[in-house]
């Protein structure tokens, strides 16, 4: 498992020129979509469709890495890199994977829009 940190708040602020308001309308739009890719990587899997799992995980990736949520970021690029290579048993494990992390990273994302 990753060591990177859930969120890279400080890295994220400082790209944003500090303004958490900003920020917050990220997290929000983030918390509002992502669940929307991991049904979509579901449908995907479903259909055993490696192209669209491959396509939705670089897409959680970049918007992961656009609000600095650096553990969901590493696991969805290793999908992508799953997906690509073929594997449905790392692309399965991996899933799992999304699945912890991205809710562990919406709920500190919820947590630093209450407290904004």
């Amino acid at each position: 498992m990753t060591n990177a940190p859930l969120l890279s708040m400080e890295e994220t602020l400082e790209r944003m020129s500090g303004d958490r308001e900003l920020l917050v309308s990220l997290f929000q739009l983030f918390v509002s979509d992502a669940p929307k890719k991991l049904e979509k990587m579901d449908a995907c899997s479903a259909e055993r469709d490696l192209f669209g799992v491959e396509r939705t995980a670089h897409s959680l990736k970049g918007a992961s890495a656009t609000v600095g949520a650096s553990q969901l970021c590493e696991i969805a690029a290793e999908t992508e890199r799953a997906a690509k290579a073929g594997s449905w048993d790392d692309v399965d494990r991996l899933r799992r994977d999304l699945d912890r992390v991205c809710g562990q990273t919406l709920e500190a994302m919820r947590e630093f829009c209450g407290g904004s």
